[in-house]
């Protein structure tokens, strides 16, 4: 089966789900979804002299937040939409709370300085998104204003369900979950160059490696 890139560079056939249930971020289980992938980014901005992490879709930014505490100097921004980021003005002292739909936005309110003092960390959103391209677009962007990386995590489907499970998603809050390949050609299909892929865990539960994390860079900037 070829990859589409009609379809997000999913392979042919592929149903993605329209539309997604909106993603609230309240579950309380005692469980960390993507342990790994907040260290690595901010592992990332004190190996790179960066001290702002910005969170494209951080939900109710509880591991965004939490970097705050294992570096104080580092600064956070959140970025999401709806009760979410409402949820993170009324309950956080610390970080920037920027209301952006991401399938929508061009740019973000942010200062060229602050952009260019960054790491970008986009945690198990993509996934959610009817139209991935403009979220995409929007990280290029930071990364061609100076933003040292960008942090990318969504599900492997080759490693949940298998590379030729074309059906829906089980979670009714995704619109589809790429196979490792298929992730790496969509965003290869942006100005982007992939620095580092690899498999990650899921959650601290035992869940396995069955996330992707991919570190992108402006690929002009590579040259």
């Amino acid at each position: 089966m070829t990859l589409d890139p009609t379809l997000h560079f999913l392979r042919s056939g592929y149903e993605q789900r329209f539309p997604p249930e909106y993603f609230t971020d309240v579950d309380d289980d005692g469980v960390t979804w993507q342990p790994d992938v907040y260290p690595a980014t901010l592992a990332l901005a004190k190996a790179h002299g960066r001290d702002t992490v910005i969170d494209l879709g951080c939900g109710r930014a509880a591991k965004l937040v939490a970097l705050t505490a294992a570096d104080p100097t580092i600064e956070v921004v959140g970025v999401d939409y709806g009760s979410n980021i409402a949820w993170c003005r009324d309950n956080y002292e610390t970080g920037r709370w920027i209301e952006t739909d991401l399938e929508t936005a061009t740019s973000l309110d942010l200062a060229p300085e602050t952009v260019a003092r960054s790491v970008i960390v986009c945690c198990d959103v993509l996934e959610h998104l009817v139209d991935p391209r403009p979220a995409m677009r929007l990280i290029y962007g930071l990364l061609n204003q100076g933003a040292a990386f960008a942090v990318l995590s969504t599900p492997a489907r080759d490693r949940r369900s298998g590379t030729g499970n074309l059906a829906q998603p089980r979670n009714t809050a995704h619109v589809r979950e790429w196979a490792q390949d298929e992730f790496r050609a969509f965003v290869e299909s942006f100005p982007l160059d992939v620095e580092r892929a690899e498999l990650t865990r899921s959650d601290d539960a035992g869940g396995g490696l069955t996330t992707q994390l991919v570190v992108v860079r402006d690929a002009e900037t590579v040259r």
